[in-house]
This record gives C-alpha cells, sequence and structure tokens, in this order.
C-alpha cells in the first residue's frame, strides 16, 4: 500500500508502534509525522493509536475496586485449578 505522495504506508505502519512508544530516532519521527500529514488513510490509524495509548494509560492510574480485584483473582485461581483443558 503506497499513498499518493509516495510514502510507503506498509512500512509506515509496521514502525508505528516504535513511533508511538518513542524508540524512534529523530528522522524516522519526521519521516512518520510527514507522511501521516499527507496520508488519509495512515493519520487516522495513528491517532487512533494514540488516543487509544493514552486512555490505557489513564485507565491504568486508576486502581479497581477491591471488589473487582477479589473477581480477578478467583477468576484466575479457576482457570489454574482446570488447567490442562481436557
Amino acid at each position: 500500500m503506497t499513498d499518493a505522495a509516495g510514502g510507503d504506508c506498509a512500512a509506515i505502519l509496521a514502525n508505528i508502534s516504535a513511533f508511538l512508544d518513542g524508540e524512534l530516532d529523530a528522522t524516522s519521527c519526521t519521516a512518520i509525522e510527514a507522511h501521516c500529514a499527507n496520508c488519509p488513510r495512515c493519520a487516522p490509524i495513528v491517532d487512533g493509536l494514540r488516543q487509544t495509548i493514552g486512555l490505557c494509560r489513564d485507565a491504568a492510574a486508576t486502581p479497581l475496586p477491591e471488589s473487582v480485584r477479589a473477581r480477578a483473582r478467583s477468576a484466575v485461581r479457576r482457570l489454574l485449578d482446570e488447567w490442562p483443558p481436557d
């Protein structure tokens, strides 16, 4: 998949995780940002992933109520007790 400006969408999307995690060098980041500024397919994907990551980080900062934690522990114990499945 290639956009009208000649950028390779597949290459952009293959590196999107490293880009969003801040693991790419400045030149690569600039290339991805320039591509997304001109690509109507990649821009919403990158923006959506960026928003999703932000929501996940916000959710991780909020502690779970004890009742939810207890249900989760119970469910994990049940799964472990039933392992391996038949």
